[in-house]
């Protein structure tokens, strides 16, 4: 063989052994005895679509791969049975032409004991919100990250000023002789916006802690640290929107993944839509699928994929950071189904785990017909 035909193969096997990597595994963990014991895998690669994946463990199985619009995106339905064992799962994506392979590691945990019936909020509580970058400074060596945008600035009002985790954790006995009993501190994962990211609902990535509050790992120290102190900790979750800075608003899974075609169209933010037998479908249809502000895209809970992401990584983080319950952002700018569904789904792993959403309406009217067990004029549950 020539060797100008030589290089060309050589240089074209490795482009390719270069450009087809796993980039994104969604979520990369997951737990035996869960209720339900499937979880859907999103898998994000240079054209994943193109390879077939494959597991060998005990008490683990593919039970289906599902394809989408964009070619670099899979979406992997697992069953994982009572008789697995704790362990890190070796997934293997073979070509479906060429043979070339990938290989990533999918891990599954034992849950903790009672994990299911675990202890929630409730009326008896007292509970402390937290702004958790105008809280406390506990490292001042994470205040700005090389890897995020926003820089700190303290002279800046909308700026990032350092508050963390770690300003929580020192903070617990101070919280604890307030008489406060529950601590529910903003969203904490990353932000990764260009400005105005300290307020945490424009998220970049849904299953990591924002660098400059800190990491996974300090923040499960952090509720085991609060709950030592008898101090619950309730996540804040939000589920109507993205920040547009986020990772998949580049490389979309599907046409339908953001509302209104990808491009931004306010919300009316007329509440009463979602509610009103008599709202007109346009309102609705705005109300539901407008967006806030054209840095945070509006998702499409309607699309199942993304529907189960949602649901997948509220447990995810339920079960990871051992919380006491959870805040909804934004609950009636979200599709009704998914909500119905989504807190079915909730609420069967953790039969006990309490939940409020935020409706920002002064009418009991309003704000009970979200309530669990309300009869609604248009049977809505």
């Amino acid at each position: 063989m020539p060797k100008i035909l030589l290089l060309i193969v050589f240089i074209f096997c490795y482009a390719i052994s270069k450009a087809q990597t796993i980039e994104h595994l969604e979520p990369s963990s997951w737990w035996i005895g869960m209720k339900n014991p499937k979880v859907q895998i999103m898998v994000h690669g240079k054209k994943i679509a193109d390879y077939q994946a494959h597991i060998n463990y005990k008490g683990v199985k593919i039970l289906k791969t599902n394809k989408v619009d964009n070619s670099n995106y899979i979406f992997i339905d697992l069953l994982i049975t009572e008789n697995a064992k704790a362990g890190r799962i070796e997934i293997v994506f073979t070509h479906k032409t060429h043979k070339k392979q990938l290989k990533t590691v999918f891990e599954i945990l034992n849950r903790s004991p009672k994990s299911a019936l675990r202890n929630s909020f409730n009326n008896s509580d007292v509970i402390y919100l937290i702004t958790p970058d105008r809280f406390v400074n506990g490292d001042s060596s994470n205040d700005t990250s090389i890897n995020l945008s926003e820089k700190a600035n303290r002279k800046n009002i909308n700026g990032r000023h350092g508050g963390d985790i770690q300003g929580m954790i020192n903070s617990l006995d101070y919280i604890k002789t307030l008489g406060l009993t529950a601590i529910w501190p903003m969203p904490l994962l990353e932000n990764n916006q260009a400005d105005f990211t300290y307020h945490g609902y424009a998220i970049s990535d849904f299953y990591k802690i924002d660098e400059r509050f800190g990491s996974n790992v300090l923040y499960k120290k952090f509720v085991k640290d609060a709950k030592h102190k008898n101090l619950k900790v309730i996540k804040d979750i939000v589920l109507n929107h993205c920040g547009n800075a986020h990772w998949w608003m580049q490389d979309l899974p599907s046409k339908d993944w953001i509302n209104n075609q990808g491009s931004f169209k306010a919300t009316n933010h007329l509440h009463e839509a979602q509610q009103d037998i008599h709202a007109a479908t346009l309102d609705k249809k705005n109300q539901e699928e407008g967006w806030f502000v054209p840095s945070m895209p509006d998702l499409n809970q309607n699309n199942t994929y993304l529907a189960t992401y949602l649901i997948q990584y509220t447990i995810w983080w339920i079960e990871f950071a051992d919380l006491s319950g959870l805040r909804i952002d934004t609950y009636p700018y979200t599709s009704k189904k998914f909500l119905s569904d989504w807190s079915k789904a909730i609420t069967t792993e953790y039969p006990n785990l309490n939940i409020v959403g935020e409706e920002m309406s002064l009418k009991p009217s309003m704000v009970s017909y979200w309530q669990k067990g309300k009869v609604n004029q248009d049977k809505y549950v």
